[in-house]
């Protein structure tokens, strides 16, 4: 393996300080008014349209749901939180999970669920790592779930009653799909701000500063591979406290059954970086995912230390620091 030479494009926006200080309404608006399609294009082009930024999606993940509503027997909405009206409920049946059963044993209540898709997309700035735009839209589409009745186990909570029973229909949307927007960051200065917490440096800076000095700096810029899970939280003092997770937009499988030495392995770290579409993705992914195997940098370390060059200097360098201080994400 050699240097790959730098093949970044432009960046595709202007710089973030130059962008219209209207940009979060104007797709908070648009996401209420723009059905969702396939690709987005419908979204995209509406906000091209009104002097946006050229978003590109990167990521979608879903598989997860939040409460809705509770429908009566003819499907008129009872509540609107699905939630709050089952823990009012179970309270008044004193949190007893049989007397909930029997008082609403023929109420013919509906439990729906929002089914979600969180996509996210991102519009790069500038060439570093962290000069780009993440926006991240969240698809939901409300199904009626189960029935109450249906609910045959006692339940121990009331956020049990929102499970639904193993032998329950398959979900029935109630209508069309819809945008909610969640949030657009500027990650650039909101690493600033993670930079600025007190306590130990967090992880992702180090991550983020080891890609822009490695060959995958090199080949792509970050955001064209990977997202960002963004969390803030408050502590004790009601400060805000920030988070950030690199989460991969494409992870290839780490198909060799052994680890092997020498050209071999070096062989095994060239077919993931080539499924990857990028140099040394073997070793952020070993960082931040669960696919490669975790004693492959000890391994490719050893070989280094034996006189084998198989990494460009600049990718050895960053495997030499991780065994004299290693981290993970």
């Amino acid at each position: 393996m050699t240097d790959a030479p730098a093949t970044l494009p432009a960046a595709t926006v202007v710089a973030s300080d130059q962008l219209p200080a209207t940009l979060t309404e104007t797709v908070f608006r648009l996401c209420a008014t723009v059905a969702p399609l396939p690709g987005h294009a419908a979204l995209l082009d509406a906000l091209r349209r009104e002097g946006g930024p050229e978003f590109v999606p990167r990521l979608s993940r879903g598989g997860w749901f939040r409460p809705g509503r509770i429908l009566d027997a003819s499907g008129a909405s009872v509540a609107d939180d699905a939630l709050g009206w089952l823990e009012q409920a179970w309270a008044e049946c004193g949190e007893d999970g049989d007397a909930f059963l029997e008082r609403y044993a023929e109420a013919g209540l509906t439990v729906t669920l929002e089914q979600g898709v969180s996509h996210y997309f991102v519009a790069p700035w500038g060439n570093g790592a962290a000069d780009y735009l993440q926006l991240e839209i969240e698809e939901l589409q409300e199904v009626a779930s189960h029935s109450l009745t249906a609910i045959g186990e006692t339940p121990a909570t009331a956020e049990g009653l929102l499970d639904r029973p193993a032998d329950s229909p398959p979900p029935q949307p109630l209508g069309p799909s819809r945008y909610n927007f969640r949030r657009l960051v500027d990650v650039a200065p909101y690493l600033g701000r993670l930079a600025e917490q007190p306590g130990k440096p967090a992880a992702v800076l180090r991550f983020l500063a080891e890609w822009q000095a490695s060959s995958a700096g090199q080949q792509s810029r970050f955001c064209d591979r990977w997202v960002l899970a963004l969390s803030e939280h408050l502590d004790t003092y009601r400060q805000t406290c920030y988070s950030a997770v690199p989460v991969a937009a494409h992870t290839p499988a780490w198909t060799a059954a052994t680890l092997a030495r020498g050209t071999a392995l070096a062989q095994q770290l060239h077919d993931f970086d080539r499924a990857a579409g990028y140099g040394f993705a073997w070793y952020f992914h070993l960082l931040a995912g669960r696919r490669v195997p975790r004693n492959l940098t000890a391994e490719v370390f050893a070989d280094l230390e034996d006189g084998m060059a198989y990494l460009p200097e600049r990718d050895a360098a960053l495997v030499r620091s991780w065994m004299h201080q290693p981290y993970a994400l």
